[in-house]
């Protein structure tokens, strides 16, 4: 069983709540969290579940999940596609209304192989049209993985989603899922109606309290048919803080040095469970995740904090977030495991090399020097590409397969490849129409030019 599955067991009646809430109101809302706290799975509860309703108006809801990493290609096409699937299988099947179900199964047959590209956002029109007519129940669409479909996206999908809620409001809802505000992954004047949505019905999920951390450490010891000593609970929470999967994490590499033929003494043992912690590639990556869910403000607080500095006005949102705690000693980040991973990342930022560098382990880019702002997911992907390939000429097939996967070699055309490196440019470069650090080579790819 892995943590989300774990995480049911743990209370999260407060956050259940609020989406109860907020969809009984006929309102939009968004779900907020760092990375793994657990906020895929609020969304499959809800629509499994439907736990925690307190009226008839959020008992009566359809909530469909639309778990978009499974969108086919980040396009209007792509996100209309998984979200008529995901329709069709709530409402597709139903014996008593076979027009709705007709109704939407043309519509998906018309959005996967159009005669026209208009014909696809007018097919989702028209299915959401038959849902809100036909239907008694009020319709919820749980976006989740939502970040970088929305950074991604052509405004106009938003523009429409937003005349199609205030069309068919109260009866169409969407509960969006990701790791900062809308508002901050997308700052355009033309999605701004459609943050507007969720402005004031807006939750941060929080790490787990120390009673429920211990709960599901004691479950993961459970599984594997372990026991844990009061000591051992201590030392993975003190470690992993209420994080899930970093609980995870360190209480499986402590389960497999009990399994060890030879046991230290128990201080000489946590020492070196430690250093076995602190060099293992999950934990690392999972740190890294919560890194770069950071503003860079955020950041440099986190790294003020531990050099006993101000840390200005960006500590409240991290106070929020879970990410630090306020004790009688002052502010302190959330577990020890993550600020060791903070202490690295302020020893990093002292060097301060010329040229461009990828600190892999935080997912960050320095540009001669300086943080790059955050890169989306396929930029990064495309930076790392290059990165392993100093001053090597890489050809578009070899982007595409690298960035996208090998089954859209047919489907990522040049366009979208420029489209990608000029966005990209624009976080790397000190001046993006001149590029010093990503080159073009005219009918045979791009270079990245190492640093000096």
């Amino acid at each position: 069983m892995g943590y989300a599955q774990v995480l049911k067991m743990i209370d999260r009646d407060n956050d259940v709540g609020f989406v109860m809430s907020s969809v009984a109101d006929g309102a939009c809302c968004a779900v907020l969290g760092i990375s793994n706290i657990g906020k895929s799975t609020l969304l499959r509860a809800l629509a499994t579940q439907h736990a925690g309703a307190s009226d008839d108006a959020a008992k009566n809801a359809v909530f469909v999940y639309v778990d978009l990493n499974l969108i086919s290609q980040c396009s209007e096409q792509g996100f209309y596609e998984v979200v008529l699937r995901n329709m069709l299988v709530a409402f597709g099947t139903d014996k008593t209304d076979t027009e709705l179900s007709s109704t939407l199964r043309r519509a998906y047959e018309t959005v996967i192989a159009p005669n026209s590209p208009f014909l696809v956002p007018l097919a989702f029109e028209d299915s959401l049209q038959a849902i809100t007519s036909r239907h008694s129940n009020r319709l919820v669409l749980l976006f989740d993985e939502f970040d970088e479909v929305f950074a991604e996206l052509e405004p106009r999908v938003f523009v429409r989603l937003r005349a199609l809620r205030d069309r068919h409001a109260p009866r169409l809802c969407y509960v969006t899922a990701t790791g900062s505000p809308l508002a901050e992954i997308r700052r355009e004047r033309q999605v701004g109606e459609f943050c507007e949505l969720f402005a004031a019905h807006t939750r941060y999920l929080l790490l787990l309290a120390e009673d429920d951390a211990r709960i599901l450490v004691e479950q993961r010891a459970t599984q594997a048919r372990r026991a844990l000593t009061p000591q051992d609970i201590d030392f993975v929470v003190e470690n992993a803080g209420g994080h899930p999967a970093l609980l995870q994490t360190t209480c499986a590499i402590l389960l497999k040095s009990r399994e060890e033929p030879l046991w230290w003494p128990a201080t000489e043992g946590y020492e070196r469970i430690r250093q076995r912690i602190d060099s293992d590639a999950n934990t690392r990556l999972e740190c890294a995740k919560l890194w770069a869910d950071l503003s860079v403000p955020e950041q440099e607080a986190l790294i003020a904090m531990l050099s006993g500095q101000n840390t200005g006005v960006a500590v409240d949102l991290l106070v929020e977030k879970g990410l630090v705690r306020i004790t009688s000693a002052g502010p302190q980040i959330f577990a020890s495991l993550f600020a060791s991973f903070v202490q690295r990342q302020q020893m990093v930022r002292r060097r301060g090399p010329a040229g461009l560098r990828i600190d892999v382990d935080a997912g960050d880019v320095w540009v001669d020097g300086r943080l790059a702002p955050t890169l989306t997911d396929l930029e990064y992907k495309l930076l790392l590409l290059l990165y392993g390939n100093l001053d090597k000429i890489i050809d578009k097939y070899k982007i595409v397969e690298t960035v996208w996967g090998e089954s859209y070699i047919e489907q990522v055309d040049d366009a979208r490849i420029e489209k990608l490196v000029s966005r990209l440019r624009e976080k790397i470069e000190p001046k993006p129409a001149e590029p010093r650090y990503l080159i073009t080579v005219r009918g045979r790819g791009y270079r990245l030019v190492s640093p000096p």
